[in-house]
C-alpha cells in the first residue's frame, strides 16, 4: 500500500507535464511570432543547404527514371542478347546472326553496327551532339528491327552506298533537307560524302542524339572488320519465354555470352545508376557544405536571442518554469525554424532542379528531360538533414537559455555573454597541432590512398580545430584588421576594431562561416593550379614536338584521325621528322589491354630517361615503364605473350625501359603489332607530332600542315601552346563549376554576417541611442557598422585562407605520384578572393547599418 501510495504521489508531476508544456509551447510560437525578422535569415540558411541538396537528389532521380523509360522503350522487343564473351574482342560473327533467324523461336535477329562519326552541317563545320552519341549505324526497318522504334518521317530508306538517313532534329539542326549533300567524317575511311535520302523519328531519341544510317553493305565495311557484329540482338516469337530462348542459344554457342533482354538492361540501369551516383554525391556535398555553414548562422542566432531574452526567460523561471522547459521551449523554436526553412526548402529545390533543366538544354548538353520525379528519399532526406542541423545548432544556446537563474531578471537591457574560455583555446589549439602534424605525416606516406586518408583527418582536426581556436584569435587578430582599416576614420573607426573582441565567440562563429568558405576556395584552388601548371610542364618538358595533331574534341576525347595520316603529313616539304600514336586492344600478359602502338623516331619527339634499352620500337617488341616493368617483373629481353581480338598468338620481347611518363604512358608497342591487333579498315591515328624542317619555322611548318589537311576538316593543327592549353581548359572548366558551387556556401555566409549584424545593432539599441544623444550623426553609426562587418568579413578569410593553402599543399603532395609534381599556389586569386571579402563584408553591412542610423537618441532611455 505505501509502495502505490509513493508511486501515485511521484506520478502526479508526470501527468500535469503536458499542462505546464503546453503555455511554454505557445510561449515558443508567440517569440517566433514576435521575432519573425530576427528568424527569417535563418530560415533563409536552411532553405539555402536542404534546396541544394533536394535539387541533386531531384536531378538525379529525374535522369535515372528518364534514362530508364527509354531504356524500357529501346529494350521493349528484346528477348536476347549475343556477345562475346570479352567485351574488346573481334565481336560476333555475322553468320551467327543468320543462323539464330533460323532457329525455332526466333523471329528476327539483328546484328549491331556502328562505329564513331561526326556529321558536318551544310555550313562545313562539324555537328555538334552536345555530349550524346554521334553514330553511325546499319540503317535497319523497323519491321526487321529489335529493340529499336525507329520509323521513318520523310523520304525513303537508303538503298545505296553514299545515301544516309538521319534523326528528324538532326537534319533541321545542320541546315540540311532532304536530297542534300553532306559530309561524314568516319574513322575508317576518313570524309566521305553522302546524299541525305530520309528522315526519322525514335522514341529513344535523346536531345543532341546524331544517328547516321547507311546501307547493312556500307555500314559493315565501315565499321566493322567485314566479319563480326559487335553483337546480335534476338527478338522471340509469339509465346516464347525469354529464358527459354536464352538457353536454346546458349548451348547452341557456348562460346559467346547470352543474356536476356530483362537481364541487359537490368546491367545497363545499374551502369547507369552507377554514374548518376557521382554525380549525386558531387553536388549533395555542397549542399552539405552549404548546410554546415548554415550551422553557425543558426547557432549565432539563438545564441543572440538568448541574450536579448534574458529578462524574459528569468521571468519564466522566477513564476515556475523549470530549468528544462526553458531549453525545450527554444529547442522549439529552433524546431518551428528547421521544419519551416527544410519545406521551403524542397519545394525550391524542385524548382532548382527544374533550372537545371532548362539550362542544360538552352546549352544543348544533350541531356533528356523528363516530368521531375518525386522520390520519397527526395524530399525525407533534406527534411530530416534541415532539422536535424538546426536542433544541433540551437542546442548550445538551449542549454544555456536553461541556466538562466531567476534573479537575472533584475538586470536592465541585454546581456552578451561571452561562452567559452581557457579549455575551449586548449581544446583548438590541440586539434590546430594535431591537424597540421597529421597533414604533414599524410605526406610522408607510400601510398596515395593511405597519405590522402591521413591528410583528410588531418583536414578535417585543422578546421575543428580553427573553429575552437578562433574566439582566442579575434581579439588581436580581428581587432588589428579594425584598428588598420578604421584608421582613416579616427574615433568611430576605434569604437569598430574593439566591437568585435566585445563578444568574440561570436564574431568568430560569424568569421568561421567565411573561413570555412574560403578554405575550400583555397584548397582546390591550389590543386587546380597545381595541375594545371604539372599539365603543362610534363607537355612542355616531355614533347619536343612543335606541332601536333589531333581530331577534334568539342566533346568528350578528341576524335581518332583517318589511319595513315601521318604518311600525308611526312609528304610536307616544310615538315622534318614525324612520330605517331595509335590504340588497339589485346590480351597482354594474360591481361586484356589498351595498347599505344608508336611510329616514327620517337626518341627524337618525345624527351624521357631511358633505364634500359632503348624508347624506339623494334619488331615485335614492347616498350614498358619502370613502374610497370617492376609490378610486372618485366626486365630488358622478358618476353611477353600477346593474344589478338582474332585469337592470333605471339611473342613480344622488350626492348626498352623507361622512367615513368605521363606523354608514353604505362607502354607502347610497334607499328607492327598495330597492324596484327586491327583490321585494316578500322585502323586510325590518335596524334601526330610534328618537328619543321631544317630552316622552317614553327609557324611555317604548321601553317603548311593545316594546308595539307584541308580536307580533313576533323584535323586540328596546333602549336605545342595551344595543345597545353587545350589540354589544361578542361581543369579551367571544373574548377569554375566547383567555384560557382562553392559560392552557395558564401552566399550563406554573408548571410550569416548579416543576420549576426542585424541581431547585434537590436541588441545594442541602448548603446546605438546613447551615442546619438552624445552627438554620433546616423552616418558615423552606419560607418561603424561598415567597419565591423568588414574586419569580421577579412579575419574569417584570412583564417580560412592560411588553411586552404595548407591543405591544399598536402593533398598536392600526396598526389605527386599521379602527376601532380610541381606545386603552385594561386597567390593572386586568393588575394583577389581576399579584397573581395572586404566588399563582401560592406554589402553584408548595408542593411544592418541602415537599420542602426534610424535608431534615436531616445532609444536609449527605453529599456
Amino acid at each position: 500500500m505505501a509502495t502505490a501510495k509513493h508511486q501515485a504521489r511521484h506520478s502526479r508531476p508526470a501527468e500535469h507535464a503536458p499542462r505546464h508544456a503546453r503555455p511554454m509551447l505557445r510561449v515558443s510560437l508567440r517569440n517566433i511570432a514576435a521575432h519573425k525578422l530576427r528568424l527569417l535569415l535563418s530560415v533563409l540558411a536552411v532553405v539555402l543547404g536542404t534546396a541544394f541538396v533536394t535539387g541533386s537528389l531531384v536531378f538525379t532521380s529525374t535522369l535515372k527514371s528518364t534514362f530508364d523509360g527509354l531504356l524500357e522503350q529501346g529494350t521493349a522487343d528484346l528477348s536476347v542478347m549475343i556477345e562475346p564473351e570479352d567485351p574488346r574482342g573481334a565481336g560476333v560473327p555475322f553468320e551467327v546472326a543468320d543462323r539464330v533467324m533460323e532457329m525455332p523461336g526466333v523471329a528476327a535477329a539483328m546484328p549491331e553496327v556502328s562505329g564513331t562519326v561526326v556529321l558536318f552541317n551544310a555550313d562545313g563545320t562539324p555537328y555538334q551532339s552536345g555530349g550524346a552519341p554521334s553514330e553511325g549505324l546499319a540503317w535497319i526497318d523497323p519491321e526487321q528491327a529489335v529493340g529499336s522504334s525507329n520509323e521513318m518521317v520523310d523520304g525513303r530508306t537508303p538503298a545505296a552506298d553514299g545515301e544516309v538517313v538521319l534523326p528528324e532534329g538532326v537534319l533541321e539542326g545542320a541546315g540540311l533537307a532532304i536530297g542534300d549533300t553532306a559530309q561524314v567524317y568516319t574513322t575508317s575511311n576518313g570524309m566521305i560524302d553522302v546524299t541525305v535520302v530520309g528522315t526519322y523519328t525514335s522514341d529513344t531519341d535523346v536531345g543532341g542524339y546524331v544517328g547516321v544510317g547507311f546501307t547493312s553493305e556500307q555500314a559493315r565495311a565501315l565499321f566493322s572488320d567485314g566479319e563480326n557484329a559487335s553483337s546480335v540482338s534476338v527478338r522471340a516469337e509469339e509465346g516464347v519465354g525469354q529464358g527459354e530462348l536464352r538457353d536454346v542459344i546458349a548451348a547452341e554457342y557456348p562460346d559467346f555470352s547470352v543474356s536476356t533482354g530483362e537481364e541487359v538492361k537490368e546491367r545497363l540501369s545499374d551502369q547507369l545508376g552507377t554514374m548518376l551516383d557521382f554525380i549525386n554525391y558531387f553536388f549533395a556535398a555542397f549542399g552539405l557544405i552549404a548546410l554546415l555553414v548554415g550551422t553557425f548562422i543558426i547557432y549565432n542566432t539563438f545564441s543572440m536571442l538568448v541574450a536579448q531574452r534574458l529578462r524574459e526567460l528569468a521571468l519564466l523561471r522566477a513564476i515556475g518554469a523549470s530549468r528544462g522547459q526553458i531549453t525545450r521551449s527554444v529547442l522549439a523554436e529552433a524546431a518551428v525554424t528547421g521544419l519551416v526553412g527544410s519545406a521551403i526548402g524542397v519545394v525550391a529545390g524542385f524548382g532548382l532542379a527544374q533550372a537545371i533543366f532548362m539550362v542544360l538544354d538552352a546549352l544543348d548538353l544533350g541531356i533528356p528531360a523528363g516530368d521531375l520525379a518525386l522520390a520519397t528519399s527526395s524530399v525525407v532526406t533534406p527534411l530530416v538533414l534541415g532539422f536535424v542541423v538546426t536542433l544541433f545548432s540551437a542546442w548550445a544556446p538551449a542549454r544555456r537559455a536553461g541556466r538562466v537563474a531567476p534573479v537575472q531578471g533584475m538586470r536592465v537591457g541585454s546581456v552578451a555573454t561571452e561562452a567559452g574560455g581557457g579549455m575551449r583555446t586548449y581544446v583548438g589549439v590541440l586539434a590546430v597541432v594535431a591537424g597540421v602534424a597529421l597533414a604533414l605525416i599524410g605526406t610522408w606516406q607510400d601510398t596515395t590512398k593511405s597519405g590522402a586518408i591521413t591528410v583528410g583527418v588531418g583536414a578535417a582536426a585543422l578546421i575543428v580545430g580553427s573553429f575552437l581556436v578562433m574566439p582566442a584569435l579575434a581579439r588581436p587578430i580581428a581587432g588589428g584588421i579594425g584598428r588598420v582599416i578604421g584608421a582613416p576614420f579616427g574615433a568611430v573607426g576605434r569604437l569598430a576594431a574593439t566591437n568585435a573582441g566585445r563578444n568574440t565567440r561570436r564574431t568568430a562563429a560569424t568569421a568561421f562561416a567565411l573561413t570555412l568558405g574560403l578554405t575550400l576556395v583555397a584548397a582546390f584552388g591550389t590543386l587546380g593550379a597545381t595541375t594545371k601548371e604539372s599539365i603543362s610542364g610534363i607537355i612542355d618538358q616531355d614533347i619536343k614536338a612543335d606541332v601536333v595533331v589531333q581530331g577534334v574534341a568539342s566533346q568528350g576525347p578528341p576524335v581518332p584521325l583517318p589511319g595513315a595520316i601521318e604518311e600525308r603529313i611526312s609528304g610536307v616539304d616544310e615538315v622534318g621528322e614525324v612520330a605517331y600514336l595509335a590504340f588497339g586492344f589485346g590480351v597482354l600478359g594474360g591481361e586484356q589491354q589498351l595498347i599505344s602502338a608508336a611510329g616514327g623516331p620517337v626518341e627524337e619527339m618525345i624527351d624521357a630517361t631511358v633505364v634500359d634499352g632503348s624508347l624506339q620500337p623494334a619488331e615485335n617488341s614492347l616498350v614498358v615503364s619502370r613502374s610497370v616493368a617492376r609490378d610486372k617483373g618485366w626486365t630488358y629481353g622478358s618476353t611477353v605473350p600477346l593474344v589478338g581480338p582474332d585469337g592470333s598468338e605471339s611473342t613480344l620481347r622488350v626492348t626498352g625501359v623507361y622512367e615513368d611518363s605521363q606523354v608514353l604512358g604505362q607502354f607502347y608497342t610497334g607499328r607492327d603489332v598495330y597492324e596484327r591487333l586491327v583490321p585494316e579498315n578500322l585502323r586510325t591515328t590518335f596524334n601526330v607530332l610534328v618537328s619543321p624542317a631544317e630552316g622552317v619555322t614553327s609557324d611555317q611548318a604548321r601553317e603548311a600542315v593545316t594546308a595539307e589537311l584541308a580536307d580533313t576538316p576533323i584535323a586540328m593543327v596546333q602549336s605545342k601552346q595551344e595543345y597545353i592549353d587545350q589540354q589544361t581548359g578542361g581543369v579551367d572548366q571544373l574548377l569554375t563549376i566547383i567555384y560557382a558551387l562553392l559560392g552557395l556556401a558564401l552566399v550563406v555566409a554573408v548571410l550569416g554576417i548579416v543576420n549576426t549584424l542585424a541581431l547585434s545593432v537590436i541588441e545594442r539599441r541602448t548603446e546605438i541611442g546613447m551615442l546619438r544623444a552624445v552627438g554620433m550623426q546616423r552616418s558615423q553609426v552606419r560607418r561603424t557598422v561598415n567597419l565591423e562587418s568588414t574586419q569580421i568579413a577579412v579575419f574569417g578569410a584570412l583564417i580560412g585562407a592560411a588553411v586552404g593553402v595548407y591543405l591544399g599543399w598536402a593533398f598536392v603532395t600526396v598526389l605527386a605520384s599521379s602527376g601532380l609534381q610541381m606545386t603552385t599556389i594561386p597567390w593572386g586569386m586568393i588575394g583577389i578572393v581576399l579584397v573581395c571579402s572586404a566588399f563582401v563584408g560592406v554589402l553584408a553591412s548595408l542593411w544592418p547599418a541602415h537599420r542602426a542610423a534610424k535608431t534615436g537618441p531616445l532609444e536609449a532611455i527605453t529599456d
